[in-house]
């Protein structure tokens, strides 16, 4: 609805405005009365009506007077109609210089009125849609110009720049430029949000636009408008969180740069929010403040690396309570330790790719790992380090699960072949180590799974078998004793004296001795 003012020193006149015409059927509503232009100077510049109609003879300061007021005041876009019970030639000519839409006599006619106010309503209708566009155009120069400073562009027509910045410095007295980052899942819900949140805030741009994050740039208004005092970049990224935690919750992160005072170093306030935005990945919480930084900085620690070794151990041989306390420690070393995003996701990677290459080595298939993780999703940074740490011990202990699956079912076979191979190799000179890397065990787990399922370890059947082919030998060969032992692959006499006398408990002469034909 448009806004009336009404203004006349006749009470009758007044009541005849309001009664006679019908205000609403055009789309107008009387939004005050006035008895004297003083008064109504005060109420036009309080309540800012669309449509002032006004006597023209009133005691102090009659209506062309009250006009002339309003113009000087600024009051360009307000209408007047002016109404007067006398048809001066010299009063409409002046009336006209000053702008006014229409001049009614006294009494009112209902059907001039109503011709009248449609009229109006028209001319105030196509004035709104000029002015959105005029509008639209003003905030589409501005955005255009902040974007050209946060991004430290070059201009083709710097005076033309010196002049948008010039208006700049009229708009707001701090700039800041806030960094929202979001899962590309949410954005288009996200991004709505934020550009009706910025069409409300007196001098607030969205500048800057990508698949998952969103930059704006923050104008402190002067405190000289009320409403306003006392919010400043702090209280604006509080309040766009708020809004947007209601319809996506934890979902989005604020990463808040210095402001500047001047509108020409907002590059640097959007190089702070980039700083401040790698150091979210070290916070609890979803936003934070450059000036909260005090300086500090992020590291880069090689040393952590060794830490894969020991998750990476826990993962084939330990339990998984002590594979998630490996894991929960390393991060929260890289939190103490100011560890930058970056090495931390370089750790990740080597233990990604060290449980891809041990189930695949198990013959399982790397795809099923990355089931029911994060990993597999556009979100390469997780967020934050708590959720990195959430996510890696998932894949980890799900990587230990399906490795402890694969052995169970390789087991049998498995044991099998290694068993035939020290009955074809037992003369050979290998290592548990050696032997494991050949069938792309562990050590320490093919120890355990050949123990469970011959009863003895791997050393004690590579005896068992040379001993066997010594005893054979004695028997059928008048070899010494010594080259037998060599023959069977001790090179250590003594140490096939040991082994035998501990199997046959006797010496190999005296089982020669005892089993010769």
């Amino acid at each position: 609805m448009y806004k009336v003012l009404l203004v006349d020193d006749e009470p009758f006149a007044i009541e005849g405005l309001q009664l006679l015409i019908d205000w609403r059927k055009f789309g107008f509503e009387i939004n005050g009365v006035c008895t004297n232009g003083e008064e109504a100077v005060e109420a036009i510049r309080t309540s800012k009506p669309d449509l002032v109609v006004t006597d023209i003879h009133m005691p102090a300061m009659n209506g062309l007077e009250l006009i002339e007021e309003a113009r000087r005041l600024g009051h360009d876009s307000t209408m007047f109609v002016i109404t007067s019970g006398y048809s001066d030639f010299n009063y409409a000519r002046q009336a006209i210089r000053l702008g006014v839409s229409n001049y009614l006599t006294k009494p009112v006619d209902t059907m001039e009125a109503d011709d009248m106010l449609e009229r109006l309503a028209q001319e105030l209708k196509e004035k709104q849609e000029r002015e959105v566009v005029r509008e639209q155009a003003k905030v589409q120069e501005t955005r255009h110009v902040l974007a050209t400073l946060v991004t430290g562009q070059e201009v083709e027509d710097a005076e033309q720049m010196a002049h948008d910045i010039a208006h700049l410095y009229e708009q707001a007295q701090k700039w800041t430029y806030v960094k929202v980052r979001f899962q590309r899942a949410d954005s288009g819900q996200i991004r709505s949000m934020i550009h009706e949140t910025v069409s409300r805030e007196p001098c607030c741009y969205v500048v800057e636009n990508e698949q998952d994050t969103c930059g704006i740039v923050w104008g402190e208004v002067s405190s000289e408008l009320e409403t306003w005092q006392g919010r400043d970049h702090r209280d604006f990224a509080e309040r766009l969180l708020s809004d947007l935690n209601e319809v996506v919750p934890d979902g989005v992160q604020f990463a808040v740069g210095l402001p500047v005072q001047q509108p020409e170093a907002l590059s640097l306030s959007r190089s702070m929010a980039i700083e401040t935005e790698r150091f979210l990945f070290l916070h609890q919480g979803n936003l934070l403040f450059a000036e909260d930084l005090q300086e500090q900085r992020l590291r880069f620690n090689p040393e952590s690396l060794r830490e894969v070794d020991l998750i990476m151990e826990h993962l084939e041989n330990g339990s998984p309570e002590q594979l998630s306390l490996s894991i929960r420690e390393a991060f929260h070393q890289f939190v103490m330790n100011k560890t930058a995003p970056e090495f931390v996701h370089i750790f990740m990677t080597h233990i990604l790719f060290r449980g891809f290459s041990l189930c695949k080595e198990l013959g399982g298939e790397t795809k099923d790992l990355l089931l029911d993780t994060a990993f597999h999703s556009d979100d390469r940074y997780h967020w934050n380090i708590e959720k990195s740490a959430s996510m890696m011990e998932k894949f980890c202990l799900k990587c230990q699960a399906v490795a402890s699956s694969l052995r169970q079912k390789q087991l049998g076979g498995t044991q099998a072949m290694v068993a035939e191979y020290l009955q074809a190799h037992f003369r050979e000179t290998f290592t548990i180590k050696e032997l494991a890397e050949r069938f792309f065990m562990h050590p320490v787990h093919l120890g355990q799974s050949f123990m469970r399922k011959y009863g003895k370890g791997v050393l004690d059947m590579v005896h068992d078998l040379r001993i066997e082919e010594a005893m054979r030998l004695l028997r059928d060969s008048d070899d010494a004793s010594c080259a037998i032992a060599e023959q069977v692959g001790y090179k250590s006499y003594q140490h096939f004296l040991k082994q035998f006398e501990r199997r046959t408990g006797l010496k190999p002469a005296e089982y020669r001795l005892k089993h010769a034909k």
